[in-house]
């Protein structure tokens, strides 16, 4: 028999991915709100890369920084809940020639990907949408490999007014807004340091926003088996 908490996990899921995949046209064609912030999270980004890097994302909507970041790695494997987002991305793939960088549909935990396996992780504008931000935390931690970054964005809606928080719960409530987690940075940057991670940067280019990058602090022998293998 079916638990409370999978019921529920399972009806965000499928309410999610419905939310989503209406958006995902008009979404694609929505200009980023700032694009000084934007072009500087990709060239702090950028900084952390390295060509032969094996990178994953989750969470990547239409694929737009996926491709922009393509050119500085080996691979990399960009996901989302959203198979109308998904289907874009590609179309997107094709269009500029992008050929090592793959598109799938799914959560950041259904690839199953081995641990100690990346060089670095995106989860950018993602982290405050998950009901489960730490589960999310801890499977970027076992897929990274020692010294493996994660870079994310992530809005801080309790710093936001409270009538714009009202205003996001009726929205929930309504049914025209996905699930929203509302955090501040230290609640934030808490549920990162806890997972085993060690901050490198943290920058808020606004009030209610954080760019993190952050590395994986804590040693799993499983990469030190890699390593030797």
């Amino acid at each position: 028999m079916m638990n409370i908490g999978s019921a529920f996990m399972n009806n965000h899921n499928a309410f999610s991915i419905r939310f989503w995949d209406k958006l995902a046209a008009k979404y694609a064609r929505k200009p980023v709100p700032d694009e000084a912030i934007y072009e500087q999270k990709i060239q702090i980004t950028q900084e952390f890369l390295d060509t032969d890097d094996e990178v994953f994302e989750f969470g990547c909507g239409t694929g737009s920084t996926a491709l922009r970041h393509a050119p500085k790695v080996k691979q990399l494997l960009a996901t989302d809940i959203s198979p109308a987002m998904i289907g874009i991305a590609k179309q997107q793939a094709e269009a500029s020639g992008t050929s090592n960088v793959s598109f799938a549909t799914g959560e950041v935990g259904d690839f199953k990907l081995e641990s100690c396996s990346k060089d670095a992780v995106l989860g950018l504008n993602i982290m405050h949408l998950l009901p489960s931000p730490t589960v999310a935390l801890h499977e970027v931690h076992r897929i990274l490999k020692n010294d493996g970054i994660f870079v994310s964005s992530t809005p801080l809606l309790k710093n936001e007014p409270l009538f714009v928080r009202w205003i996001l719960r009726i929205m929930q409530a309504l049914r025209h807004a996905p699930y929203i987690s509302l955090l501040n940075k230290d609640e934030y940057l808490k549920q990162v340091t806890d997972a085993g991670f060690a901050v490198v940067r943290a920058w808020m280019p606004t009030k209610t926003s954080i760019f993190l990058i952050v590395r994986k602090a804590e040693v799993h022998t499983c990469c030190e088996k890699n390593k030797a293998s």
